[in-house]
């Protein structure tokens, strides 16, 4: 099936091989590997409380390491088509959006390590779903799951 989407039919009917724009596929355990990386992690940073310094590392690590392996990746020499471009114009307009609301909520709070329900910021608002503790580690596979297709697009 990998090999069929990757296949284009030209007018003369004869099917050749294009450039894939699909990943190769990922072996079974090497998915298993990342899956239970992933989940560990969720877990170890779940059992933290949220907003304090072992929570932080745990945040900064599998960012780093996205970093790192994002830095590392040969760039494509590929031009992107504008569908693409403004496709990334628009969620780096939405990203740049969301980032300020946090810069200035953040920076209006009273006091900065505990959260204000005058000037909330995303934390403060999922607080109050992310406090029990199944929750908080969907909500850290999510976060996890969001990052890794991220850097695998």
């Amino acid at each position: 099936m990998y090999a069929a989407a990757c296949r284009t039919v030209h007018r003369d009917s004869r099917l050749t091989a294009t450039r894939c724009p699909y990943p190769a596929p990922v072996r079974l355990w090497t998915r298993a590997l990342l899956i239970a990386a992933l989940t560990g992690i969720a877990l170890v940073g779940a059992a933290f409380p949220p907003h304090g310094w072992p929570a932080t590392v745990v945040v900064l690590v599998p960012a780093t390491v996205v970093l790192v392996l994002a830095a590392r990746r040969p760039p494509d020499q590929a031009r992107p088509s504008p569908a693409i471009r403004r496709g990334v114009l628009v969620w780096s307009l939405l990203a740049a959006a969301g980032l300020a609301w946090e810069a200035y909520a953040f920076v209006r709070q009273p006091d900065w390590s505990r959260a204000s329900h005058a000037d909330p910021t995303l934390s403060t608002l999922l607080d109050p779903v992310l406090e029990h503790g199944p929750l908080r580690v969907v909500g850290w596979l999510v976060w996890l799951w969001a990052g890794w297709r991220l850097i695998s697009r």
